[in-house]
């Protein structure tokens, strides 16, 4: 039987992701607009003690984005792990490129806490927002702009309207496809296995990552002994290792990853996924607006993917807080110009470090590893990175500027 209901907000949100959420709650926290979360999946439940597949780094501005909107009260504390060391190289200078928190006057520059278990405490903290309304299970069909409103139908048959549309629906995005907005995009032929394992010693608060002509393995720390380890290669060879035994795995990852990984006392979860590349042509259009991975998708080694969403989510924020109609067109337009150049240079840095490290070619490859080693004795350079890497601006105050012409 199809509904007739219609749901009607100031802003609807579309994807109830982390991007989504977060949308949503600094939206509640900081403005007077009604706001519905439209969610293509069922509602999170809670989440057990169990360690989660998919881990994702928050940086120092995405936690204070996370503070300010009182989700951090319902992630305890126990499931989060800081980091305050990132260090990057080569099989043969496995340290050539390393950053310290304490250079630039932090204690940590983030903390590793699992996706579902960060997207249930964004659940809860908007379950309490009374100008909040969460649907899930709802599916974009269909959206008609016009000047001061927008119209759309859900394929369940109930209908919409709303001022302005927020499109958080990932990679595949209905709504940056209903807004014809078209984009750029590439499949690196290649596969992230994410391997969750129980270590004999604590793998500290260090992440690393070494790079190898088939693709980065990395170690991301985390609470209890447990580490997630991201090993990218082609899709036949990830097929391989998630058919193999848990003794044959342990035996190719003490191969493949360096020793300073120590025993893996147990392999806890095994998963997939697929590595591509986007970037929207564009992020706004009459009454829409994209963030998140509908906007753009990095390649994961940069460990950067949430991280960009949630600052396209404080972006978005501070361009419509001081507005009436939130989807005024010069609002959009700010955002959109502060956004995408930065996120163009981002996107754009960690092709070129992809490109440098997966070299056919083994002489390019060490001018590439003699690369990081310059980079890392390069105080502006390491300056620079940990910029990006924390969310913070440049202690000099010569970071990017935004730049004011729109792509």
């Amino acid at each position: 039987m199809t509904d007739t209901s219609t749901i009607t907000s100031d802003i609807i949100i579309v994807g109830g992701g982390i991007a989504g959420l977060a949308m949503a709650a600094r939206l509640a926290h900081r403005t007077a607009f009604t706001i519905t979360v439209l969610d293509s999946d069922r509602a999170p439940g809670p989440v057990d003690e169990t360690l989660q597949l998919r881990t994702t780094s928050l940086n120092s501005a995405a936690l204070d984005l996370l503070k300010d909107a009182g989700v951090m009260a319902h992630l305890p504390t126990r499931f989060l792990t800081d980091f305050d060391r990132l260090e990057a190289g080569s099989r043969e200078a496995p340290e050539a490129l390393s950053f310290s928190a304490a250079d630039i006057d932090l204690d940590r520059f983030g903390v590793f806490v699992e996706n579902d278990r960060l997207r249930h405490a964004l659940w809860q903290t908007l379950e309490a927002q009374p100008r909040v309304t969460l649907i899930s299970e709802a599916r974009l069909s269909s959206l008609q702009r016009h000047d001061d409103h927008v119209d759309g139908l859900l394929d369940d048959g109930r209908a919409l309207t709303t001022r302005l549309i927020i499109g958080a629906d990932g990679a595949r995005s209905q709504a940056r496809h209903l807004g014809g907005i078209s984009s750029q995009q590439r499949d690196y032929a290649q596969e992230a296995m994410i391997i969750n394992v129980r270590l004999t010693e604590s793998p500290g608060h260090t992440t690393w990552q070494i790079f190898t002509p088939s693709g980065p393995v990395a170690l991301l720390p985390l609470h209890d002994r447990q580490a997630s380890l991201i090993w990218y290669d082609s899709p036949g060879q990830v097929q391989k290792r998630m058919s193999m035994s848990d003794d044959a795995l342990r035996a190719a990852i003490a191969e493949a990853f360096p020793a300073r990984l120590g025993s893996v006392e147990a392999i806890l979860e095994r998963g997939r996924f697929p590595i591509r590349r986007l970037h929207a042509q564009r992020y706004a259009g009459k009454r829409l607006v994209l963030i998140g991975d509908a906007a753009h998708v990095i390649h994961p080694m940069a460990g950067q993917g949430v991280n960009l969403g949630l600052a396209d989510v404080v972006a978005l924020t501070e361009a419509l807080e001081q507005e009436s109609d939130p989807g005024a067109g010069h609002a959009l337009s700010r955002y959109q110009r502060r956004q995408w150049p930065r996120n163009a240079a981002m996107l754009a840095g960690v092709e070129q470090l992809h490109h440098l490290f997966t070299l056919p070619f083994a002489p390019l490859r060490h001018l590439a590893e003699r690369g990081l080693k310059s980079a890392d004795r390069m105080a502006p350079v390491k300056r620079f990175m940990m910029s990006l890497a924390t969310g913070q601006p440049m202690t000099s105050g010569k970071g990017c500027k935004d730049h004011d012409t729109q792509p």
